[in-house]
């Protein structure tokens, strides 16, 4: 899967919200993108996902162009978004089930990903019953269980507590290393950045401030000196 935006421009109303925005995300690439609130990473999810589009410039999945959402990007929203009236189970078996898998496959696939986060036990559990950190695992498996080629991340550890989020962290490495998924990961967090991603993208503005290449083996201990460096481009 390579993703690719060219000359991207976006305004609402008379505010330019992204211009001049240039991108290339490969195959299994971990890319998070990093700036603070009203700098326009939000509306770039939102154009990839094909729930809005762009003034001007074009977006394309392995050279397709994106014209509206579809199963191939899966998304993970800050708050997430399950269905209060299914369980944990029918919440992950809801991609496989409206793509119009048998039972058996959807039974096989939703059952793999409920695996995968650990929460077997409250397999019939509903979202009411569940900690914060539970309900962002079960929204990753049912994004994940759609099988899609991209995932897209808006900011999903932003309101948990600082140890659920570096147990999420944690999880979501494990995942993305087993199913190599391309993920694009909103964040206004800086050392989340560097813990995550293989690039960080760092947004100012509404454009591409810089780009910084993370080759630090994984799992990662955050460098002080990057931290720095990377919160100077935020500032400067």
């Amino acid at each position: 899967m390579e993703l690719v935006l060219n000359n991207i421009k976006k305004s609402f109303g008379d505010k330019i919200v992204l211009q001049d925005i240039n991108l290339e995300v490969e195959d299994g690439e971990f890319v998070c993108i990093l700036g603070h609130s009203g700098c326009g990473k939000s509306t770039m999810l939102n154009l990839i996902a094909g729930f809005t589009k762009p003034d001007s410039g074009d977006i394309s999945v392995n050279r397709v162009p994106i014209g509206k959402p579809n199963q191939e990007r899966g998304i993970v929203f800050q708050e997430h978004a399950l269905f209060p009236w299914y369980t944990v189970f029918e919440n992950i078996a809801f991609g496989p089930t409206v793509q119009g898998k048998s039972k058996e496959e959807v039974q096989k696939i939703a059952y793999k990903y409920l695996q995968m986060i650990g929460l077997e036990p409250f397999k019939h559990h509903y979202p009411s019953e569940l900690s914060g950190g539970m309900k962002q695992r079960v929204g990753i498996a049912r994004a994940l269980a759609g099988q899609p080629k991209l995932l897209l991340m808006d900011e999903p550890f932003a309101a948990l507590d600082v140890f659920t989020k570096e147990t999420m962290r944690k999880e979501l490495i494990d995942i993305w290393n087993e199913l190599k998924t391309t993920i694009i990961f909103i964040t206004h967090d800086i050392a989340e950045a560097v813990y995550l991603a293989d690039r960080i993208v760092v947004m100012k503005q509404g454009v591409i401030a810089a780009e910084k290449q993370i080759s630090m083996k994984r799992p990662r201990k955050i460098e002080n000196s990057l931290v720095q460096e990377l919160q100077q481009i935020l500032i400067n």
